[in-house]
């Protein structure tokens, strides 16, 4: 048996330098973006501000677009693995306030989004005005629903709900999707805008009552 661990080793240092390489070409890009806007930006301009070469910038993203959805995966992929660790079942108890049965605030995945919105509010209003505005926010509700739809997928598997659900799962996480982009775009426009915490209860309360329906989790006596 071979317990030469030099391979791992290597394989971590090496995940590591394409993890710093990755992180320094989305800071760069999210830095002139705010300087100059999305559509001004190059990818020489990005490769120059990260101090790396445009052949590394294309070993990891075919082109700025790539990059920048790179930085709403890695946000999507975060935020909702929290919602992959909470059983269906849970969502059943306390419809009226929204906390889990366990008395955690379900609430809380949703703050961690709209809390990124506000610290990225200039770049996200930047995005949603631009002339790729259109393309890039369809592509960011598409990766929010694939995350979605892929949790909904695991969960229903480990965790049935206890009746069928009145709507396919694609179509709830692309009602999903597209409620939070909606939100987050209104949110951005309001000159007095609700606190992250508090515009993540409303839009709760908004969508998780139509969800819990669906699903069957809705609490007993409730109609």
């Amino acid at each position: 048996m071979n317990s030469n661990p030099e391979p791992q080793i290597e394989n971590h240092k090496v995940d590591r330098r394409i993890q710093r390489t990755r992180l320094a070409l989305r800071s760069a890009l999210l830095e002139l973006i705010k300087e100059k806007g999305f559509d001004s930006v190059s990818v020489e301009e990005i490769t120059a501000r990260a101090n790396l070469g445009r052949a590394t910038f294309y070993l990891h993203y075919k082109d700025k677009e790539d990059l920048l959805l790179d930085e709403f995966r890695e946000m999507a992929s975060n935020r909702v693995q929290v919602l992959s660790e909470i059983p269906i079942s849970i969502w059943k108890s306390n419809r009226d306030n929204l906390e889990l049965s366990d008395g955690r605030a379900s609430v809380m995945p949703l703050l961690l989004v709209f809390e990124h919105a506000a610290q990225n509010a200039e770049l996200y209003r930047i995005l949603l005005k631009g002339d790729s505005s259109q393309r890039i926010a369809g592509q960011i509700r598409q990766i929010i629903a694939d995350s979605i739809n892929a949790i909904i997928q695991t969960r229903i598997q480990s965790d049935p709900p206890p009746a069928p659900a009145e709507v396919p799962v694609d179509l709830l996480a692309a009602y999903f999707s597209g409620a939070l982009m909606g939100s987050l775009n209104w949110w951005l426009e309001q000159e007095s805008s609700p606190e992250p915490e508090e515009m993540a209860r409303m839009f709760q309360h908004l969508f998780f009552p139509g969800v819990m329906k669906v699903w069957g989790l809705q609490k007993e006596g409730k109609k």
